[in-house]
């Protein structure tokens, strides 16, 4: 018989080294140990030796089961791998015990240890583990961040699930960069309290997290205020929820609407992965957007949008993102202003879908199943932009007017806003041109009594001691013209229904660069391209949901070719096409697009990499 406890006097089949501190590279794969003991006990152990820890509910543990138990946790988990078949810690009832087939099996394997024990009060989770001589640890899988999308690597703290640390650990890549670690995902089973249990989740870095410092994109903002005493309510809400945060991502100088390499001076521009890599990321919130276009080991992330934000990462690295309707997430609100509303990525219908639920909750906003009659397809938005670029949207239209029944409604927004305003002549965009407020004064302020100069502040005033206050007219103002913009678009574009949250949906491609190729390596003139997406008289495209603070998604609908002048072959970027509707009706459109995917061939799911299917 096999003892409780079995030291077997053979060489691991898979080579373990400890590379550092609080690392563990067990064959190719590099781990994290923290330093948290799941189970106090001394193991003889020299170095931390990867074991497995199952359980089982039968005394007698067959070799069929453990072989399928293996298997199962090799498809359902990336951080398990075949080098925790070093060591195995059966938990079991009282008097569990190998069966003469599961020895034979398990001594095939070759392990350095096999202990058996019976059920704790707390028996530990399924999955990989390290042993030590101070106990077990969880496993954390390291990636490299390839991409540079993240400003920081974070786990949990020791002390509390609610406060995080940097990560201090590499995988001792001669690549560099930060390396991120994740957690097992066979140590978590989802539940309506805590659906996003397990989820890997990183977090733009202007949103504070309890423990970690906050760049908003400037080294100069990063030194001048030390580490969050507390966290974001719509990022606690998400651990509460059961959502890990592997780290912060990388945001353009103080979330502002910079997009070329040139312009992100204090970090280094992330990588977009589609095509040939050398494609814009998008705006202030590249890094989660690029993040999430590279990694199958990241689950969601979230950004945030001010002026297009989220849509344009999402459309440029081609994955699902929305801007939420404003303050439906509790505390959205940044240091920038009235026009921020947070917003999440995801590479999939389903996570696109349970993610947001759980961002929401709380809010108050419905589960609308049931959707709008109406689809407005504003012309003007589908002209400046190159025809094979909107064909992909113009049959994503298609299979919504086909599922909902109903044939678009073609109209002019411009022309509606000359007749039903009261403002004469007065174009929509000379009537909202100056509809914007400034920001930023405090911090200027708190710079120059930490450090006595001023900071950076942007490629255009790199220096500026300006901390002077928009005017209470010109503010009061904004907000009497954002008022009366909601109370139109509200009336005649986006009104709201009992039924179906919305009456109308909205409809309109992406427009960053024209749906032509839009190089890293632009100047900065070229940037300021990606704004001029309307004729004449006409408000941008991205500004409409952000003043009548309604949500808008960016869903990616196919991909278009071209010839890259950096690769020299034919490569394809992402086409995406946007979708409004009415306040409060973020579910109701996640719903709308999951359906579409399930009843019809729309997107359903895209990939990492260079191509999305």
């Amino acid at each position: 018989m096999l003892g409780s406890c079995l030291l077997l006097a053979v060489a691991a089949a898979f080579p373990v080294h400890v590379i550092a501190s609080s690392v563990a590279q067990v064959g190719d794969i590099a781990y994290y140990v923290p330093d948290k003991v799941e189970v106090d006990k001394i193991f003889d152990v020299k170095e931390p030796l990867p074991i497995t820890v199952m359980t089982s509910t039968d005394k007698a543990i067959s070799a069929a089961w453990l072989n399928q138990t293996i298997n199962d946790f090799k498809t359902k988990d990336d951080v398990y791998s075949d080098g925790f078949s070093s060591a195995f810690y059966f938990q079991g009832p009282e008097g569990v015990a190998l069966a003469d087939d599961a020895r034979r099996f398990v001594h095939s394997l070759k392990p350095q240890l096999v202990e058996l024990a019976p059920f704790s009060p707390t028996p530990l989770p399924d999955g990989p583990y390290f042993a030590t001589r101070y106990g077990l640890h969880r496993a954390w899988r390291l990636y490299d961040d390839f991409t540079n999308s993240f400003t920081l690597a974070s786990v949990p703290s020791d002390e509390s699930p609610d406060v995080y640390e940097p990560l201090a650990a590499k995988s001792g890549s001669q690549l560099g960069g930060i390396s991120v670690a994740v957690p097992s995902r066979l140590f978590y089973t989802p539940s309506a309290e805590k659906p996003l249990a397990g989820y890997r989740v990183a977090v733009k870095d202007e949103y504070e997290i309890h423990g970690l410092i906050t760049t908003y994109g400037s080294r100069a903002y990063a030194k001048t205020y030390p580490p969050a005493n507390q966290t974001s309510g719509v990022i606690q809400s998400l651990i509460d929820q059961g959502a890990i945060i592997v780290g912060k991502t990388k945001l353009s100088l103080f979330a502002g609407a910079l997009f070329t390499a040139s312009e992100w001076t204090d970090y280094e521009l992330p990588i977009n992965v589609r095509a040939d890599t050398y494609q814009i990321p998008g705006a202030s919130s590249a890094g989660s957007g690029s993040s999430m276009a590279a990694y199958d080991w990241l689950d969601n992330t979230v950004g945030e949008d001010t002026g297009g934000s989220m849509r344009f990462p999402s459309a440029l690295n081609g994955v699902f993102g929305i801007r939420s309707s404003l303050n439906s997430t509790n505390n959205t609100a940044t240091h920038f202003g009235p026009f921020d509303a947070a917003g999440h990525f995801a590479r999939d219908v389903d996570s696109f879908n349970t993610f947001g639920s759980a961002m929401y909750r709380g809010s108050g906003l419905k589960n609308y199943t049931k959707f709008p009659t109406k689809i407005l397809y504003p012309r003007e938005y589908w002209v400046n932009i190159a025809e094979n670029y909107t064909a992909p949207g113009e049959e994503y239209v298609q299979k919504l007017e086909a599922f909902l029944g109903v044939n678009r409604t073609i109209v002019d927004t411009n022309k509606l806003w000359l007749k039903t305003s009261g403002h004469g002549n007065v174009s929509m965009a000379d009537y909202f041109e100056n509809n914007a407020d400034s920001f930023a004064n405090d911090f200027k302020k708190d710079y120059f009594k930490k450090f006595g100069s001023y900071p950076y502040m942007s490629v255009d005033t790199p220096g500026t001691n300006s901390t002077e206050p928009e005017s209470d007219a010109k503010a009061k103002l904004g907000k009497e013209q954002r008022a009366e913009f909601q109370a139109w678009y509200r009336k005649y574009i986006l009104a709201s229904n009992e039924e179906t949250c919305s009456e109308t949906i909205v409809v309109f491609p992406f427009n960053g660069n024209g749906g032509i190729p839009w190089y890293r390596d632009a100047t900065t003139k070229d940037s300021a391209g990606g704004f001029a997406a309307a004729p004449e008289g006409y408000l941008s495209w991205n500004m409409l949901s952000v003043l009548n603070g309604s949500p808008e998604l960016a869903v990616p609908v196919g991909e278009v070719g071209y010839t890259s002048k950096i690769s020299l072959v034919e490569e394809k970027i992402p086409a995406a096409l946007e979708i409004q509707a009415a306040y409060g009706c973020d579910i109701m459109l996640l719903n709308l697009v999951r359906e579409l995917a399930y009843n019809t061939d729309a997107t359903k799911r895209v990939n990492t990499g260079r191509f999305l299917f």
